[in-house]
């Protein structure tokens, strides 16, 4: 129960993460995080009201609020600001006890990346009044009674909730467990409901009584001791059986959770452009509970060109989504406002910083004129895209600047590609080519090699170069993106 506690706190970091780092991205444009926040806060979302603050003013009051009117507004002046130069030091959730009556709320607040900007996302989540939970009645915990307190004192007005609408009650032995929570801590109580060993355990004892007297010492003692002895190894059998399939089953509700936020994290469709096939390969690198760095992006433009991103994230897990999460939608807004490659290498990388958020990434960034069959590529320490053309292949001569996240030592630089009929354009992340203790040089050639075997439509030659280059086993993800132009 404690594992499932503590990996909760993911499923409120990566919206507020992303929403804080968007409105950095934007100045604090109020109608770019409305419409970013929004599903949050639909009927049956996540949170009740999400909101962004500045933790400089004076008079501290919402520059804009989606959903219900936060709690936290109807706070002293004081203890706003309070809250909000706390989350301003942190870089983690920073949570807000709103459990007093009236209505009993949760909030949660974390700063944009750069701190000196004093923007704070700020959400709310509403707790049931009754504060009484319900666990199934074939879970592993269906015998015990507990209770969660938000701190580390059980004080009933902390409570989050528990089996029994009220505190635990205080009769037999007890339990507890502080779990990690952001910047504060949940306090698990558990008490079991009845003697967890059945009447029977209980009654043994008079058994074994009754049975010496109709047996020698020696055959009572002899019998006593095999009862027991298998007793005790069919209980420890039964305890392990119910164990591994209690684990079994907590690791496929994460590795579905993990899942699900992966793909939450891609574009759902690619846009249907004119003159112009696309196509997307992406493969997962580890099957388990963390999440990878890999993403891919296709936006069309106002100006009628199209905007295409593959980027990298350093590492794995939720800060790596994190950071995925927040380049992407910082990228929305750049191209939004009309920034070429150039432009959005250079914001991002005063957006992320290896001593902020402990980690970089490699971006490769263009805008594609499909009329001119002309694409302009900026790359920030990502791997040159393969262009196939006329039955030969051939990597785009560019030169690419630091990763985003590293201190940049000069200027980012952009390349025009004028492509020739039903030439396609391929760009890739390193988990097609790169092998452990391999040279990078003999990947690029294999892939290379094996782009001129592939004949048909995009979306078979994506399928066999991913097909053939694939490592499996691997715990790099791949993602491949692929531009043909029809004519």
């Amino acid at each position: 129960m404690a594992t499932v506690i503590g990996s909760a706190v993911g499923g409120v970091q990566v919206p507020l993460a992303s929403a804080a780092a968007l409105a950095e991205a934007t100045n604090g444009d109020p109608a770019i995080f409305q419409r970013l926040t929004a599903p949050s806060v639909a009927s049956g979302a996540q949170f009740a009201s999400m909101s962004l603050w500045s933790a400089h003013a004076e008079n501290p009051q919402p520059i804009v609020v989606v959903g219900e009117e936060p709690k936290l507004a109807r706070q002293t002046p004081e203890r706003i600001k309070s809250i909000l130069a706390r989350a301003s030091r942190s870089t983690n959730v920073t949570f807000v006890n709103l459990l007093g009556p009236p209505e009993r709320r949760l909030g949660y607040a974390i700063s944009a990346p750069a701190p000196s900007t004093g923007l704070v996302a700020y959400a709310e989540s509403v707790r049931v009044s009754t504060r009484r939970a319900t666990v199934a009645q074939d879970s592993a915990f269906a015998d015990f009674d507990y209770a969660l307190y938000l701190g580390n004192q059980p004080l009933t007005p902390n409570l989050l909730g528990s089996s029994t609408g009220g505190d635990v009650p205080l009769r037999g032995r007890q339990a507890s467990r502080l779990v990690p929570f952001g910047n504060q801590q949940i306090l698990l109580v558990l008490a079991p409901r009845a003697e967890l060993g059945g009447t029977l355990l209980l009654r043994l004892p008079w058994a074994l009584i009754a049975l010496g007297l109709f047996v020698t010492l020696a055959a009572a003692a002899l019998v006593d001791r095999l009862i027991r002895r298998r007793r005790h190894a069919e209980q420890l059998a039964h305890e392990l059986e119910v164990i591994a399939a209690e684990n079994a089953r907590l690791l496929a509700d994460q590795r579905t959770v993990a899942y699900t936020l992966q793909h939450s994290l891609l574009p759902e469709s690619l846009p249907d452009i004119d003159g112009l096939d696309l196509a997307v390969r992406y493969v997962a690198g580890v099957e388990g509970v963390d999440i990878g760095g890999d993403w891919y992006d296709v936006l069309p433009r106002e100006d009628g060109e199209l905007l295409f991103v593959v980027g990298d994230v350093s590492g794995r897990g939720l800060r790596a989504a994190t950071i995925m999460a927040a380049l992407r939608y910082a990228i929305h807004a750049y191209a939004a406002q009309g920034d070429s490659p150039t432009e959005i290498l250079t914001k991002l990388s005063k957006l992320v910083t290896i001593g902020e958020t402990e980690g970089f990434a490699t971006v490769l960034c263009g805008t594609i004129d499909v009329a001119a069959r002309r694409v302009t590529i900026a790359s920030a320490g990502h791997l040159p895209p393969l262009l196939i053309a006329t039955g030969n292949s051939d990597f785009v001569d560019i030169t690419p600047g630091v990763p985003v996240g590293v201190v940049r030592a000069s200027p980012y630089e952009s390349v025009n590609v004028t492509l020739p009929p039903h030439g396609t354009l391929l760009v890739y992340t390193d988990g097609l080519v790169e092998r452990r203790g391999e040279s990078l040089d003999v990947g690029l050639e294999r892939l290379r090699a094996a782009s001129l075997r592939g004949d048909g439509s995009l979306e078979d030659l994506l399928t066999g170069l991913v097909d053939a280059l694939a490592q499996a086993g691997s715990d790099d993800d791949t993602a491949v993106l692929g531009l043909r132009w029809r004519s």
